[in-house]
């Protein structure tokens, strides 16, 4: 089916002995992979990013010059494709493979904790026991020379016998335990690690990691639910260095009614405490592994939450985290779809249901993410605000369901306020289901236009209405590509000050269709709560005339 596209996905510390085909996968981030000597690596539609990833010779490498161009170089950093590329299919482009951004010598990996069974001494026989596995971290120095791959052999892990770890249970026999966050925050005071069993936890309080090194892992999918108070599902205490947390769903809550507005779950995560320094250690680093969040897709359409993910510890290292705003949620027994013209058999959500602000705000320096997507939020999906970030693979769909207010503000799908900030592989992808929304870029970054900070960056119309009109922006500069259109051709588009103007007339359109919507419920309840939640900076709103 050459019109399709899978969306993507995070392969991480794994050994390839034969090809490694991506397919029809739209973005696809690979991280310390190893592929053996008889492999190759074939890439996949839009995007690849490759991190800490041994390959044979020539997989990785770029070739000189794309056109006629030369490369940008980086110490760090190939890419197959430069920041600016643009191929056109219709015109015999041979070209055909996304761009690949390829990471040989990262700062640091971390590998997710994990519980084994090993046979240990007891007196004259051997007896079978658990142990939690904390893998070290992997830190490279900028004279590193090479990529190192997967770590599998385990040597230099911290083996924690299973005498100090909690192991805990969602239920309380056929009940649910509605005490089981009391019991685990006892279990982490008493400097237990914790291992969440397979269930779904209806915390009533947060958990708190009060001190260093403590772990917090999942298995099964164990999914934790937030308090019903609005407070985080997991707090981190300030100071409290390597902390590990992985392996764990989040799902958004309703929270108790206030008179005029309903307020929301304030994070799922909140790394260290906002306002206060903490710079954290490089040694030893904080890690968030396998992070899922959900604001919706079960019934309840009034789940909410603010900032899903917020960190303010420095030297934080994020591995395949994915945050999501429900697009879409289960249906009533007898409910219809409300698109029927669709063929779907769920419930499209509408503006006003499952609202949820941003998916990511960073505000600690030196926080290292490999493998991030947010999407449909309602706001900017991402906010960076520490210095020294790095983020290599991002995937981004805005919001199905906003109307020109979410143009009119300035939202994007990555937005950069620190300094010093690198971003390799980004992509942000519309469908504008329910209005024809425009939305002047995709990404805010202070370097938009230096492709060797910036690395092959670039958005989707994937269907419906609107556009995002550049994919880059400096805060008052506007601009830069590729941009790939519906039909999944890849074309360069600079706007100038002639196409503000071509888009007069679907504005008035649009703001006529804003004003219609207007009149629903769920707008009106939606802004009503907008002044008691804050607000994000937002960037200059001139298009530059190029």
């Amino acid at each position: 089916d050459k019109g399709a596209q899978s969306s993507g996905g995070h392969l991480a510390n794994v050994q390839v002995d034969g090809a490694l085909v991506f397919g029809s996968q739209q973005q696809f981030c690979s991280r310390s992979v190893t592929v053996g000597d008889s492999g190759a690596i074939n890439l996949g539609a839009w995007s690849n990013v490759f991190v800490d990833t041994v390959a044979p010779e020539g997989c990785l490498k770029a070739p000189a010059a794309w056109n006629g161009a030369p490369f940008g170089e980086n110490l760090s950093l190939e890419t197959r494709a430069n920041n600016w590329r643009a191929a056109d299919w219709s015109k015999g482009s041979v070209d055909t493979e996304g761009a690949s951004t390829t990471v040989n010598v990262p700062t640091c990996t971390v590998e997710k904790c994990f519980v084994a069974m090993e046979k240990v001494a007891d007196g004259s026989k051997k007896v079978k026991k658990y142990f939690l596995h904390v893998p070290q971290p992997r830190i490279r120095s900028g004279d590193s020379p090479s990529p190192l791959g997967a770590d599998l052999s385990g040597t230099t892990d911290d083996r924690r016998p299973f005498e100090n770890v909690y192991v805990a249970l969602a239920d309380d026999g056929d009940d649910i335990d509605y005490d089981v966050a009391r019991k685990i925050n006892i279990a982490l005071r008493q400097g237990k690690d914790v291992v969440l069993s397979p269930g779904i936890y209806h915390l009533q309080e947060s958990i708190n990691i009060v001190k260093k090194d403590q772990v917090l892992l999942g298995i099964g999918m164990a999914t934790l639910a937030a308090p019903p108070n609005g407070e985080p599902c997991i707090r981190v205490a300030t100071g409290t260095e390597g902390v590990r947390i992985g392996g764990i769903m989040f799902a958004a809550s309703k929270i108790n009614k206030g008179l005029f507005f309903s307020p929301k779950t304030t994070a799922f995560i909140e790394f260290g405490k906002e306002g206060v320094t903490d710079p954290g250690n490089p040694s030893n680093p904080g890690v968030l592994t396998d992070i899922f969040c959900r604001v919706g897709g079960d019934l309840d359409r009034e789940v909410s939450t603010d900032v899903m993910v917020r960190i303010h510890q420095g030297n934080v290292i994020g591995d395949n985290l994915w945050l999501w705003r429900a697009d879409h949620v289960e249906l009533a027994a007898d409910e219809s779809p409300n698109f029927p013209d669709m063929n779907l058999d769920y419930h499209q959500v509408v503006m006003g249901e499952c609202p949820g602000k941003t998916g990511l705000e960073v505000n600690g320096d030196n926080v290292v993410i490999h493998g991030l997507a947010v999407e449909h939020t309602q706001e900017d999906q991402v906010v960076w605000n520490g210095n020294d970030g790095q983020v290599y693979f991002y995937q981004c769909e805005l919001p199905y369901d906003v109307d020109q207010n979410f143009g009119a503000k300035n939202f994007v799908g990555f937005r950069v306020n620190g300094e010093n900030h690198q971003l390799g592989g980004a992509g942000v992808y519309s469908n504008f289901r329910d209005y024809n929304v425009l939305v002047k870029t995709g990404i805010v970054h202070p370097k938009a236009f230096d492709s060797k900070v910036v690395i092959n960056p670039f958005i989707v119309h994937l269907n419906n209405g609107g556009r995002i009109m550049t994919v880059v922006s400096d805060g008052s500069t506007y601009g830069g590509g590729p941009v790939y259109d519906k039909d999944h051709m890849i074309c360069k588009y600079n706007p100038k000050a002639e196409d503000e103007k071509m888009h007069e007339s679907e504005k008035e359109e649009m703001e006529e269709n804003t004003m219609v919507r207007q009149t629903s419920w769920g707008w009106i309840s939606e802004k009503l709560a907008s002044p008691f939640r804050g607000s994000r900076p937002t960037s200059p709103t001139g298009v530059a005339s190029q």
